[in-house]
């Protein structure tokens, strides 16, 4: 653990601990003075052994003394046997509960072993008989950042710099912690403090660097990145930052080059995009040969092979890109041996694997996939690893956990596929929303098919995707079948290459970038889009079998991987099908255990919270939200309503836990791609309703969250590796039946529409998916006259509930009427799928 070194102050501490209370006393007395004495003199030699052996005799003489049993304690943590040193430890504190070193050192212990709970637990004894203890409140924070648990570790770094303010390493985590959150701006407050005790401290000036990038200040970045390397020219991490920077920016700004001291020198390194990235890796490797920094040395050729291999996706002359890719990741892997950094070593392969078979060299990529495969595996089989550090690694090195499903594959043995695709599925899951849960339930081939038992659900299918970094597999599991239909593995690199060309045109369309007419919007080019993603996922191959004359498929279940649950899949299937939305199958198998209960109609409505971004500027305002709010209430009964400044957190909280029945939120969300708990609902001013916050909330009593605010169910601008854990992820894993959410962001007016609609339905509380693609359907073919009559019809059924809300309806009824080119059309306004595909069902399967 970071800053573990904090022990080796101990050891000169202990060389003076020689207890005056033996002086004068018995004959026995003396012995014990001596076996201390070598105990200490051993620890300062490096001879951990003997100091063990005349500890003991020590303890033989007098059990009950504390000393004795505490640099036992330090001299089996020298020698790594770290649940003995605990042990000693626990009976030092026993013999005197008011040793806060003893505490503090026993934390440390538990730190190595990554317990980072027991660790805060030790830490707080320590600091409860020690307040002032500064490096028992940084290293207390360091450990709840490594937990996830930010705004606590910034508060524990607070209490550390509050008795030590110039604590340099404090003010540096401080701003990590910061990072962490997602508060850019004060992490590099953080970072400058820290700089300004220590202005040679490269560490910081590294991740102050991190910081300015995640505000897409690239031309900053690097030049806080420059100055780290100023420190330490031999920095490779700097030097690999400072390459991805470069490659993100366009263009430098000239002022700020002028700041940079390493560029000044070498003019080239102001080169940005793919070539600027070169150029950083290589000046690195000028500082980290070979022979004498083999790790930093590997890890910037394999940094180069990156810059190579990305630079070719998508491109047509990709080849030549990626022939350069291969030959880079085999030169890291000449000191990033399997031995000597097994970790590193499996990234490696990753990636000269997902090159290979990008070549067509299968072969190649196949015994280098078994080998990697076998790393894989003496590393999770390691009993120097704890059961938490295992399962770090599988959630680090997801890609070799999905390769296995490959090659089950390759074998023909489908179940096995399906059941180790959806135990990884799970892992990721509960990794993310609880990494404390040991025991990971995931269901067998035949459980499965339980979602789809003929007698409750005999007209469904279930379509599963698996993306491995080298194929996409589609299993379709159908009522009855002894085991699932696999549709033939694609290659995923046209699947990459359509994903950059999302994200480009998405981004550009969020910031209203213009285009050119021969790269139309984002939402102009919508459908053709789509149609590309149903080619590479070839949907026809899919439909063939749940389409033949022996089976009577209507509902389909989708349970996709990664990125996939960022695209409305449900309209590349034919409007015949009713469509459902799963994470995993174990959590459709959970939901299915509900109890059904008559209508709902309990409401908790979050409406249109004036919230801020963390600078304080407001949110872009929602106009038809209130309607959208007020139409909903007045159709349901005993709402209870929160607006404006009231919809506060605290308040949200308290409201959530009256056991409601709907939760309809209208207002603004992210998805934090990096950090999944952060993703939040946008709540008053700056509070905000994180994915964390969430997972604390026991929600059985809710039928139906409606997340009516931009982003709900999108993973973020990057590719994923592992598995979307979002806001309906959360809400699903804490009880709720199902949930209404958006893929994108959604016009106000016809979002407002679908909403009211979707409540209309008769059968929305009973068959929400049903209900769902009605309303889909009403909203692509519905014009502005029949638009007139809707909002007269909402108007009248909630009259008497809220007048008010009613002639806001008529009022919108007549702006339509007065304007002749909406009146008069017969094109249907909303029939573009950029205003209907976005609305998705997730939960369970109703009947």
């Amino acid at each position: 653990m970071k800053n573990s070194q904090e022990r080796k102050h101990k050891k000169n501490k202990n060389t003076s601990i020689v207890s005056s209370k033996y002086k004068g006393f018995s004959k026995n007395s003396e012995i014990i003075e001596i076996f201390l004495k070598r105990g200490i003199e051993a620890i300062n030699a490096g001879n951990y052994q003997k100091a063990i052996a005349s500890y003991d005799k020590a303890l033989e003489c007098k059990p009950d003394d504390h000393e004795a049993w505490y640099n036992r304690g330090n001299a089996l943590a020298y020698l790594g046997r770290n649940e003995e040193a605990i042990a000693s430890y626990d009976q030092a504190i026993k013999l005197k509960p008011d040793f806060h070193d003893a505490w503090y050192i026993r934390g440390l212990t538990l730190g190595i072993l990554e317990r980072g709970e027991e660790l805060i637990a030790s830490f707080d004894q320590a600091i409860k008989l020690k307040p002032d203890f500064h490096d028992a409140w940084h290293i207390r924070g360091i450990a709840l950042n490594n937990l996830g648990r930010y705004s606590e570790a910034i508060a524990s770094y607070d209490q550390a710099i509050k008795f030590k303010p110039d604590f340099h390493d404090a003010w540096n985590n401080r701003g990590n912690a910061l990072r962490n959150l997602g508060r850019s701006e004060e992490a590099i407050a953080s970072f400058d403090q820290a700089i300004k005790l220590k202005p040679d401290y490269h560490d910081a000036w590294h991740i102050r660097g991190i910081a300015l990038d995640n505000l897409v200040r690239y031309s900053e970045a690097i030049v806080s990145y420059d100055q780290a390397i100023k420190f330490k020219p031999d920095f490779h991490d700097a030097w690999n930052n400072r390459g991805i920077a470069a490659g993100k920016s366009v263009s430098y700004d000239r002022f700020l080059v002028l700041s940079s001291p390493i560029a000044k020198q070498n003019p080239a390194l102001n080169q940005r995009g793919y070539e600027g990235k070169l150029v950083s890796y290589q000046e690195g490797l000028k500082y980290c040969q070979q022979n004498t920094h083999p790790e930093g040395w590997g890890k910037l050729h394999q940094a180069i092979g990156n810059a190579h291999y990305y630079q070719g996706v998508g491109e047509r002359n990709y080849r030549q890109y990626w022939l350069q890719a291969e030959a880079e990741y085999k030169q890291a892997l000449i000191t990033l041996t399997k031995e000597a950094f097994p970790e590193l070593h499996l990234q490696v392969l990753r990636d000269l694997i997902r090159v290979l078979f990008g070549l067509n060299k299968d072969e190649a990529a196949k015994e280098y996939r078994k080998q990697a495969l076998a790393v894989f595996g003496q590393l999770l089989n390691s009993p120097d690893k704890s059961s938490y550090q295992k399962r770090k690694l599988q959630a680090q090195f997801s890609g070799f956990s999905q390769m296995r499903v490959d090659v089950l594959i390759e074998d023909g043995d489908f179940i096995s596929a399906l059941e180790t695709a959806e135990r990884n599925k799970n892992f990721y899951l509960t990794w993310i929303l609880d990494a404390r849960k040991e025991h990971i339930l995931s269901p067998s081939y035949s459980e499965i098919q339980k979602l789809i038992n003929s007698q409750i659900h005999p007209n469904t299918a279930i379509i599963y995707w698996h993306i491995s970094p080298f194929a996409i597999t589609t299993f379709i599991i159908k009522p009855n079948a002894d085991k699932p239909i696999v549709i033939p593995t694609q290659n995923p690199e046209k699947l990459e290459a359509w994903l950059k060309n999302w994200h480009t045109q998405y981004d550009n369309h969020r910031k209203g970038a213009k285009q050119q007419e021969s790269n139309p919007d984002w939402r102009d080019n919508l459908p053709q889009l789509l149609t590309q993603l149903g080619e590479i996922l070839n949907i026809p191959a899919i439909l063939e079998p749940i389409q033949n004359q022996n089976t009577q498929i209507q509902n389909l279940i989708l349970i996709p991987h990664r990125d996939l649950h960022r695209f409305p899949l449900h309209t590349l299937f034919p409007d015949d099908f009713t469509i459902t939305y799963l994470p995993s199958a174990q959590i459709g198998i959970n939901l299915q255990q509900k109890q059904p209960i008559s209508i709902p109609t309990n409401l908790l409505s979050i409406e249109a919270p004036d919230s801020k971004e963390s600078d304080g500027e407001p949110f872009e305002e929602l106009p038809d939200a209130e309607m959208e709010s007020a139409t909903i209430c007045a159709m349901l009964a005993n709402p209870q309503r929160l607006s404006g400044n009231a919809a506060s957190k605290e308040n949200i909280k308290t409201a959530l836990a009256n056991n409601h029945q709907i939760f309809h939120f209208t207002g603004h969300a992210t998805y934090n791609y990096q950090r999944p708990k952060l993703s939040c609902l946008a709540l008053s001013g700056t509070d905000r309703f994180t994915l964390e916050d969430i997972t604390q909330l026991s929600l059985d009593s809710y039928r139906l969250v409606s997340l009516s605010a931009c982003e709900t169910a999108i993973t973020g601008n990057q590719t994923i590796d592992t598995e979307y854990v979002g806001l309906v992820s959360g809400f699903l894993s804490q009880g709720v039946t199902n949930i209404l959410s958006t893929l994108w962001t959604v016009e106000s007016v016809s979002s407002a529409l679908f909403m009211i609609e979707f409540y209309r339905q008769p059968d929305w509380h009973t068959a929400p998916a049903v209900a769902l693609k009605r309303t889909q359907m009403w909203l692509r073919i519905v014009t502005y006259r029949e638009l007139v009559n809707w909002y007269k019809q909402c108007a009248e059924e909630i009259q008497e509930k809220n007048y008010i809300c009613a002639e806001d309806l008529r009022d919108e009824a007549a702006i339509i009427e007065n304007y002749p080119a909406k009146i008069n059309t017969t094109i249907p306004p909303y029939s573009h799928p950029y205003y209907w595909a976005s609305f998705i069902i997730t939960g369970k399967i109703h009947t």
